[in-house]
């Protein structure tokens, strides 16, 4: 691995690490919910994919450093380092919060999301980081492996749902965190072109 890829990388991490302190200034602010949130059931057992989501946010960008093309990384790492600070920005400036069940831990799947609410607050909703993470890494993982591309929306459809049936999001915060994605490739893709322009020109 190259110095500047590993730079790269480094940035990356230290960028998503900025997510723990910001969650824990966080205070009020608004909650999304809509009706149809209301009826959608808490299940346990989707603690699971949550969590994969977790270990996918370091795992994809340690993948991408290795595999990817120098230019494709550098435009990925733009994104998700644009995406994150957005992110944060937004937490900020306008804080949303979910409320949460009470949790009886009686099975390892309930006791599992007893931990993930005990150390993530209620707090950065929208947009869901678990959402746009996610999303990114489908956008890029279909440009680079098209073969991958079902399972890769398969995995994402299965993360996505399970920020909802975790009671870790709402609904609004997956579209604003799909958006936020969405965004943020095409600006991370579209930095890196004219980047790479002004380079070749120069």
């Amino acid at each position: 691995m190259s110095y500047r890829r590993l730079l790269w990388l480094v940035v990356i991490l230290l960028v998503l690490a900025v997510y723990f302190p910001v969650n824990r200034l966080i205070y009020g602010g608004i909650q999304t919910q809509l009706p149809l949130d209301r009826s959608l059931p808490l299940f346990p057992p989707a603690v699971v994919p949550y969590l994969f989501g977790d270990i996918l946010f370091v795992g994809f960008p340690v993948w991408a450093a290795v595999k990817a093309k120098p230019i494709e990384f550098e435009a990925y790492a733009i994104s998700i380092i644009l995406a994150a600070v957005t992110s944060y920005i937004i937490y900020l400036v306008f804080p949303t919060y979910i409320t949460r069940p009470e949790i009886n831990p009686t099975d390892i799947f309930s006791r599992m999301l007893l931990t993930v609410y005990q150390t993530d607050r209620a707090a950065n909703t929208a947009p869901s980081g678990h959402t746009f993470y996610s999303v990114l890494s489908l956008l890029y993982l279909a440009r680079w492996r098209p073969n991958y591309r079902l399972a890769g929306i398969i995995v994402t459809f299965i993360i996505l749902a399970s920020t909802l049936l975790t009671k870790q999001h709402y609904i609004v915060d997956i579209i604003s965190g799909i958006a936020l994605a969405v965004l943020a490739y095409l600006t991370g893709r579209y930095i890196q072109q004219r980047w790479n322009m002004k380079f070749a020109s120069g």
